[in-house]
C-alpha cells in the first residue's frame, strides 16, 4: 500500500520595501510602470500565492501613485479593497467605498491612481479554469457579461466573507515551511474561491453600470503624453492646455479629478525623475548636475534643488555620487 501524499510546489511572493528605486526593480519584471506623485517615504508590502490556475494577492502601499500596466494575460482579475484601505481611481471612476470590487478582464489595461493607505486584496484565474466554474454554476454567459463592466458594489457582508477567505489561504501559506499544496487541498482551492467569487458577482453583475470612454479622458491622456514628450522644454500650462484644446481651468480640474495633483506639479515630478535616472546611470558623457538638470527643463538651479530634496530626501549631488 502506497501512504504517500502527492504534492504539488506553490510559489510564494512575500517582500517588503522602504526604497523606491528598489520597487521599480522588482514591478518592472511584472511588466508594470508606476510614477510616484509624491516626495518623501515610500513603503509597499506584497504577498502573492501563483498557480497555473490561480493567483491570490496581497498589496499594500503607503505613498501616492500612478499605476500603468497590464492585469495578468489569459486571466480574470477580480480586486477587493483592504477594510481601512483609501479610495482610488481606475479608469478614470473613483470608488466608493471599501465593499467595492473592481473587475479586469484578461489582459485588460490598468490605469490606477492610489493615495498613501492602498490596500487591495486580488485573485486572478485562468481564463479557461474560470470558463470550467462558471459552467458548472450554469453561468456560462457571464464572461460577455463582465467584459462590458469594470466594478460590481457588494453588500459589507459579501466582501467581507470574500475578503476573508483570502486573507485566509495567504495567512496559511505564509506560515507553511514547505510551500507545496496536496492535490485533494489544490482541488479544494482551485474549485472554492472561484465558485464563491462567481456566487456573489452574479447577483450584482446585472446592476452594474458598464464601461464608458468619456472625449475628456482622451484630452486628458492626450496632456499627459505631450507633457511626457516635451518635459525637457520650456513648456508651459498654458502651452499644454493650447495643445489639447482644453482651458487652463479645465486642464488642472481634469488633473486634480485623475491625479489629486495639478498638473504643474505632474510636470515637475516628470522632471525630477528624469533627472534622477540620469544621475542614476553610469553615462559617461554626463558632466554636471546643473547641465542634467537643464537638460531636463530645469532653469532655476536653487529651486531645483529645493525640489529634488524635498522629493527624494537627498540633494542631486548626493545621488551622483552614489553613482
Amino acid at each position: 500500500m502506497n501512504d504517500a501524499i502527492d504534492t504539488e510546489p506553490l510559489q510564494w511572493i512575500e517582500f517588503e520595501i522602504t526604497d523606491f528605486d528598489h520597487f521599480q526593480e522588482v514591478v518592472y519584471d511584472w511588466e508594470l510602470d508606476f510614477h510616484q506623485l509624491d516626495g518623501g517615504s515610500f513603503h509597499s508590502k506584497l504577498e502573492q500565492i501563483i498557480l497555473p490556475e490561480i493567483q491570490i494577492g496581497h498589496t499594500h502601499f503607503d505613498c501616492h501613485l500612478d499605476q500603468k500596466g497590464n492585469s495578468p494575460k489569459k486571466m480574470w482579475t477580480f480586486v477587493l479593497m483592504g477594510e481601512d484601505a483609501t479610495m482610488f481611481n481606475f479608469n478614470h471612476v473613483k470608488t466608493t467605498s471599501t465593499s467595492t470590487m473592481v473587475i479586469y478582464s484578461p489582459g485588460q489595461k490598468i490605469d490606477a491612481v492610489t493615495a498613501p493607505g492602498f490596500s487591495i486584496y486580488t485573485l486572478s484565474v485562468e481564463q479557461a479554469h474560470f470558463q470550467k466554474v462558471a459552467a458548472s454554476l450554469g453561468l456560462e454567459k457571464i464572461e460577455e457579461k463582465l467584459r462590458q463592466i469594470d466594478i460590481i458594489e457588494l453588500d459589507l457582508a459579501q466582501t467581507s466573507s470574500l475578503r476573508e477567505q483570502l486573507q485566509n489561504v495567504l495567512s496559511h501559506v505564509s506560515s507553511m515551511d514547505e510551500k507545496v499544496m496536496t492535490d485533494q487541498g489544490k482541488a479544494l482551492f482551485l474549485e472554492l474561491l472561484p465558485t464563491k467569487f462567481l456566487k456573489e458577482i452574479y447577483l450584482h453583475v446585472g446592476c452594474a453600470p458598464k464601461r464608458v470612454f468619456k472625449k475628456k479622458y482622451l484630452l486628458y491622456m492626450e496632456a499627459r503624453a505631450y507633457m511626457h514628450t516635451h518635459s525637457h522644454e520650456p513648456i508651459t500650462i498654458e502651452d499644454i492646455a493650447k495643445k489639447s484644446d482644453l482651458s487652463e481651468r479645465t486642464l488642472r480640474n481634469y488633473f486634480q479629478e485623475e491625479l489629486a495633483i495639478s498638473p504643474k506639479q505632474y510636470l515637475t515630478t516628470i522632471r525630477l525623475q528624469r533627472v534622477r535616472e540620469i544621475l542614476k546611470a553610469k553615462d559617461e558623457t554626463l558632466t554636471t548636475v546643473e547641465q542634467t538638470a537643464r537638460r531636463s527643463g530645469f532653469h532655476h538651479m536653487g529651486q531645483f534643488s529645493q525640489s529634488y530634496k524635498e522629493f527624494f530626501g537627498e540633494l542631486p549631488s548626493e545621488t551622483l555620487i552614489q553613482r
